[in-house]
């Protein structure tokens, strides 16, 4: 168990290292973007992202969820190839179908979406343009990341997101494309890497694609679209739905505060990247679900922690950052953006016996069933509390799915993950974290006084609630440097 252990922290820190460059560079151009596009244009900005964030999953068909599951079921080399083939055609060639609707109707498209006349005829075209690039993209690193080629994945990965960044910084500084000028940058920047790629793994590719080996992608992945489509429902509608309830300013902030929220995907896309290989690598071992529960526990401790640091710092940090007053007041909804990233996360964890089983259409109807809540709650929320309704809803949401996906999951592959002590931990946590953005908004002195009692009050419910115990911690530390040498 331990030198499996040792693996998945591994490759969590090795991916880490593009993670980490990719939300910097995110996180820098944060005020390039707030400097040349207003409010509402950061707005339309985010609302583009709304888009092409559904056109992937309509694309992918959930192939890739599916690929990860094959690539380590798959018994002969050329069998994994035929099944990554098999994906990364499809999910081009389907995407390649909403490039040619852009072409056509893409104008009079922006006209009702963005209710402006002029300025986005071409905007839904290069979105798509994008689209197709980070699709061939994503599937071939995703290929390097099941055969271990870190280093791949990762320098390709970051020269995709720094390409695209300086392009975005040199369009949108000598151009007047305003938000067109970002996705001619991904355009550029995509297409060089995605070219790359396949050069690279153009060995990987089989000459045709049969098949069975798309059915079982498909019948693996296509239940899992219902879940896509909800988890864009409950991170992308709000977008649109705050322009409606309250005003397009709002919507701007909201977009600012979930950016600087997906600073906390340090550690969470990392560990998701390495989490699903990891998992189906271990399926098989007698002490799987000792590796299951620990890994689980563990990862929501670091993240409400991660979190909680990061709330202490997100007042000063957002106002040096964007250098715009209108921007930096959307730090309070931070923390609860990040909260809703962790559990997005958590729920992959503690529904880990649905995707052993294939039993991914459970996990989509318990999204579906959170989207439909989620929405109605937007409409009660939003207009009465703007954005702290639409923040504070995004985490309940994802808590509901954990709980509920939790609970299935157990029916099919049982796995002590200790939820109630869990989520009295959780319930703790977060009346700490609203009495510390209480004072921060309040305005009070001395926060940091506040901010270290309100750390440890968090620190000592780990060991009160059982989430993990003080003899078990002691054992850790003991084991710590054969944990190290992976023995």
């Amino acid at each position: 168990m331990l030198a499996k252990l040792k693996q998945l922290f591994s490759d969590s820190a090795a991916f880490a290292i593009a993670q980490m460059g990719n939300k910097l560079v995110a996180f820098l151009l944060i005020p390039v973007y707030t400097s040349y596009l207003d409010p509402s244009q950061y707005a339309d900005w985010g609302l583009t992202n709304t888009i092409t964030m559904i056109v992937s999953y309509l694309s992918i068909l959930g192939t890739d969820a599916a690929l990860a599951f094959y690539y380590f079921d798959a018994k002969e080399k050329q069998e994994r190839r035929a099944y990554f083939t098999a994906a990364t055609l499809f999910s081009a060639g389907i995407c390649t179908l909403f490039l040619i609707v852009a072409l056509g109707f893409g104008s009079p498209l922006a006209r009702a979406l963005y209710g402006r006349p002029t300025g986005y005829e071409y905007l839904l075209t290069l979105a798509m343009l994008a689209t197709v690039a980070s699709i061939v993209i994503q599937m071939n690193l995703a290929y390097a990341r099941y055969s271990r080629k870190v280093w791949t994945f990762n320098a390709m990965s970051m020269s995709y997101v720094i390409g695209s960044a300086l392009l975005n910084v040199v369009f949108l500084k000598y151009t007047d494309w305003g938000v067109n000028a970002i996705f001619v940058g991904q355009v550029v920047a995509g297409a060089a890497v995605a070219l790359i790629l396949v050069w690279m793994f153009r060995r990987e590719f089989t000459r045709r694609v049969r098949w069975d080996h798309l059915k079982h992608l498909l019948r693996y992945g296509a239940p899992l679209l219902p879940t896509l489509l909800a988890f864009w429902m409950m991170n992308m509608l709000n977008r649109p739905m705050i322009i409606y309830f309250a005003s397009r300013e709002e919507a701007g902030l909201f977009e600012a505060a979930f950016r600087f929220a997906s600073v906390i995907a340090l550690i969470t896309a990392a560990f998701q990247l390495a989490w699903r290989p990891f998992a189906m690598s271990v399926k098989d071992r007698a002490d799987a679900p000792r590796i299951y529960s620990l890994v689980g526990r563990a990862f929501i401790v670091v993240a409400a922690l991660a979190i909680m640091g990061l709330s202490f710092v997100i007042q000063p940090l957002m106002e040096l950052a964007t250098g715009q007053p209108e921007f930096a007041e959307a730090y309070p909804y931070v923390w609860m953006l990040s909260l809703a990233t962790v559990l997005n996360t958590f729920h992959l964890i503690v529904g880990v016996g649905l995707l052993i089983h294939k039993k991914t259409q459970v996990i989509s109807k318990v999204f579906v069933l959170a989207a439909f809540l989620y929405v109605l709650g937007n409409m009660v929320a939003i207009p009465l509390f703007r954005n702290w309704g639409a923040s504070a809803m995004a985490m309940l949401a994802y808590l509901f799915i954990v709980i509920l996906i939790h609970r299935r999951s157990q029916a099919t592959y049982p796995v002590d993950f200790r939820m109630g002590s869990i989520l009295l931990f959780l319930l703790v946590y977060l009346a700490v974290m609203a009495g510390i953005t209480w004072i921060q908004v309040d305005g009070w002195s001395n926060k940091w006084v506040y901010y270290f009692l309100g750390l440890a009050v968090v620190i000592v419910s780990v060991f009160a609630t059982g989430i993990f115990r003080l003899q078990s911690l002691f054992g850790a530390l003991h084991r710590l440097p054969e944990l190290l040498k992976g023995r």
